[in-house]
């Protein structure tokens, strides 16, 4: 579970800005705290502001440093990413630290870019106990010279364990490639080992739950929609989920239809299209193979005719004979086919981040989402963080004071995070009223009255 987030110089963010999911002392919507071990965390967060008040950014940096961590500096673009604002921001660093709880251990791990020499300057990644005492895994770090070297609390033995992971630290010291330069020792180390004990299967542990974070924008698509159809288990969730929320679907199923590869390949040239489409058709022979469509994925099969097939899904509202297919639908059921597949996995412990979770849906609809996550997530470490202009989810029958965040545009145009815990507000209070006449800020001020001068038009 993530426990915490922290950036700064990226985009908006100039100083650092945090975000806790410690849970305070709040007793009510007990179900919306998890238990680790004595340590409270919360399943929830909302983030709650005005256009242009950095919301988005926030999601932005979770998503852009995940990227990096996983795949390097060169699977991310650069460009404009540092405090704009401010010309020093430049030759600043960006930082980005995550406050976690893998396998029951609580670690703090981070890293520092240089977005002028397009490198990692500071890596460390350090576990906590409940004491708070530290233990150095690992702490990487480039002088103002270019030397590197990295420093840990791992001593030195025989034992395999310790003695590879050394070697591997090793590789980051002075003699540093260009290549690890841009690379993180996270991704590296648990890409390179197998071993699944000691020190190297928490650095594992820990790079997997990076790769499991679920990050959602307002463009995200759930691409296997098509395959619905033949998943009777999944097909059956979608069903009573989009029954409930009223999308006037009555059931889901699948059409088998025939790839029309002329149509698909159209923009090729004719040589390059059939070699496409000799490629699959011997491919599809010999097992189902997945092709992408836009932004959909589908399962390609051969029947006994030869002819390469896959599944269209059709939703039945109310006349069999003449079913819809996604694209009928309105954007707001598009959208729930996008949310409800984060729910179906409810017995897995995830941690979802979303950007516009109301994105095209009623209020009481995005009310009823947080509602089943709670619901289907009992007794489970997940999480769900977004951000959202609806204030009716402002609502402490919803949620805790302690799971709702507000982000502001200062003055000097950075972003400002705070939590609604700190303004003490009761439990009673319909906090969303406070919230609209501006007691929390982040709102949209405007600047005095507009009212422009129009000049008539002259008739000729």
């Amino acid at each position: 579970m993530l426990r915490g987030f922290s950036v700064s110089n990226f985009k908006s963010f100039r100083d650092t800005q945090s975000i806790s999911m410690v849970a305070s002392k709040i007793t009510r919507h007990k179900d919306h705290v998890a238990n680790i071990d004595g340590r409270k965390i919360l399943k929830s967060g909302l983030i709650f502001g005005a256009n242009a008040g950095g919301k988005s950014n926030l999601i932005e940096a979770i998503s852009f440093s995940r990227d990096v961590i996983i795949a390097g500096l060169d699977s991310v673009n650069l460009v404009k990413k540092h405090f704009r604002i401010s010309e020093d921001s430049f030759m600043e660093p960006g930082v980005f630290e995550y406050n976690i709880i893998s396998n029951g251990k609580e670690y703090s791990y981070g890293i520092a870019i240089s977005y002028s020499k397009r490198e990692i300057i500071s890596e460390w990644l350090i576990r906590i106990d409940k004491n708070g005492k530290e233990f150095t895994i690992f702490n990487r770090n480039v002088d103002y010279a270019g030397n590197s070297s990295v420093e840990t609390d791992v001593e030195k033995s025989t034992k395999s364990p310790s003695m590879r992971l050394h070697v591997y630290y090793d590789d980051y010291g002075e003699f540093i490639s260009p290549a690890l330069r841009k690379k993180t020792m996270l991704s590296d180390i648990a890409s390179r080992s197998n071993n699944q004990s000691g020190i190297l299967s928490e650095i594992i542990h820990i790079y997997e739950w990076f790769l499991n974070i679920i990050i959602l924008f307002p463009e995200s698509k759930y691409n296997l929609i098509n395959e619905l159809a033949s998943d009777n288990i999944k097909r059956q969730f979608f069903q009573e989920i989009l029954s409930y929320f009223d999308t006037g679907i009555e059931s889901i199923s699948g059409q088998q239809r025939a790839m029309d590869f002329d149509k698909i390949l159209a923009e090729l040239p004719a040589e390059q299209a059939e070699q496409i489409k000799i490629k699959i058709s011997n491919e599809a022979s010999e097992h189902p193979i997945t092709f992408r469509i836009g932004d959909q994925v589908v399962i390609l099969r051969k029947d006994c005719d030869g002819n390469i097939i896959y599944n269209k899904l059709v939703l039945n509202h109310g006349n069999e004979n003449d079913p819809f297919e996604y694209a009928d639908e309105s954007d707001g059921t598009k959208r729930l086919f996008d949310l409800v597949p984060l729910l179906y996995k409810n017995n897995e412990p995830q941690v979802i981040i979303i950007d516009e979770i109301d994105r095209s849906l009623h209020t009481n609809l995005s009310t009823k989402f947080f509602q089943l996550f709670f619901e289907l997530t009992g007794g489970v470490n997940s999480q769900l963080i977004a951000t959202t202009h609806d204030s009716n989810l402002m609502d402490l029958d919803l949620l805790r004071q302690d799971e709702i965040w507000f982000v502001e545009r200062s003055d000097d145009h950075s972003s400002k995070l705070y939590s609604l815990n700190k303004f003490k507000a009761r439990f009673d209070k319909v906090v969303k009223n406070d919230y609209l006449i501006g007691r929390y800020g982040a709102i949209p001020i405007f600047n005095g009255n507009f009212s422009p001068e129009v000049e008539a038009l002259s008739e000729e």
